[in-house]
């Protein structure tokens, strides 16, 4: 499998000519390139009336294991930024994180650049990767780590990602930083994430709000649109709840299970829970394979069922009305859209 975890894509359908309307998607758990570019294309089909520079950032799949993996650990370094839960350690990792995305924004990184490969020149003796990306593939690796056992959930996260952001560092960090140069360029910013792509949004989020800690406006010119979600809404920076829209289809119940993960931080056995994950892992990925109600392509309008249709309408209308201005967008903000079969 060729790795592109991280690469900036292009949508021939919708080239970037420098509007000041900006789309970047993020895809899934178990999605590749083949399908995150067919997603790309239908967004453009949906914006055709009020075009946008569209790209996507990409979150290689690594098998369904290791993919639910990451987002767990995602997950768990979310919830250490809840209100009640943010510690001075947790404040500590958010600020490094913060100062690598601002050496990054000085650089112009190519479409496929190599995220970590860059922070490792930054983080010269601070960044311990153990794991590499075949050994991510199977949950089981993880938990012959030596010494695991003794671990807290923080602890793990340290061991395996050091410095870098846990879950999928590198579509994370490129998030955030197409999202600030997007902010400093002036444009009107849409991030478009499906299932784990929120997670992985929720976390760029937070890393931006760090290094923009001192402005007010930043994210008045952000609106998030996800669909199959699988956070909560403490999981986003709250300056950004007047600016997302979750879309979740009542019968999908990957997102409603993943959604409902809560305190990730007091897992004290990361062992116990791991196994645990893994025991139920097969029940989860046949869900995943058989929810046709999860799956991208029925958010996005590419099924011919009356919610799938209702869906893309909706995500249409988020994506070329005016946020400022329009009745209904101004109705939808800060909701969770329940759709019916």
């Amino acid at each position: 499998m060729t790795n592109s975890d991280g690469y900036l894509l292009s949508c021939p359908q919708a080239p970037a000519v420098g509007r000041r309307r900006l789309l970047l998607h993020v895809n899934g758990m178990s999605s590749g390139l083949d399908k995150q570019n067919r997603d790309l294309n239908q967004l453009a089909q949906l914006t055709q009336a009020n075009p946008l520079d569209i790209y996507g950032i990409h979150n290689q799949t690594h098998g369904f294991e290791a993919d639910l993996l990451e987002s767990l650990l995602g997950k768990a370094e979310l919830y250490r930024y809840w209100p009640g839960q943010n510690t001075a350690t947790s404040q500590q990792r958010l600020q490094a994180y913060g100062q690598l995305l601002n050496f990054l924004c000085i650089q112009d990184l190519a479409p496929d650049a190599d995220i970590v490969a860059i922070a490792k020149t930054q983080l010269p003796g601070k960044l311990a990767l153990p794991l590499s990306d075949d050994n991510l593939d199977s949950l089981r690796a993880v938990l012959k780590l030596p010494f695991i056992e003794k671990m807290a959930w923080g602890e793990f996260t340290n061991y395996i990602y050091g410095s870098l952001p846990p879950g999928a560092p590198r579509p994370t960090l490129r998030l955030a930083y197409e999202i600030l140069r997007g902010i400093q360029a002036g444009s009107e910013i849409f991030i478009v994430a499906h299932s784990q792509g929120l997670i992985i949004s929720a976390l760029a989020c937070r890393i931006v709000e760090q290094v923009l800690s001192g402005a007010t406006k930043w994210a008045e010119m952000v609106r998030i649109i996800g669909y199959g979600p699988v956070i909560l809404w403490a999981d986003l920076p709250e300056v950004l709840h007047p600016q997302t829209v979750l879309i979740q289809n009542r019968q999908d119940v990957v997102a409603e299970s993943l959604s409902n993960m809560r305190q990730m931080g007091v897992w004290n056995n990361v062992q116990a829970q791991l196994q645990n994950i893994l025991s139920n892992s097969d029940g989860l990925f046949k869900a995943m394979e058989s929810d046709s109600h999860h799956t991208a392509s029925n958010y996005l309008g590419l099924q011919d069922t009356p919610s799938s249709h209702r869906s893309s309408q909706l995500i249409q209308l988020l994506l070329t009305e005016n946020w400022q201005t329009s009745p209904w967008i101004q109705a939808l903000r800060s909701n969770r859209m329940i759709l019916e079969t």
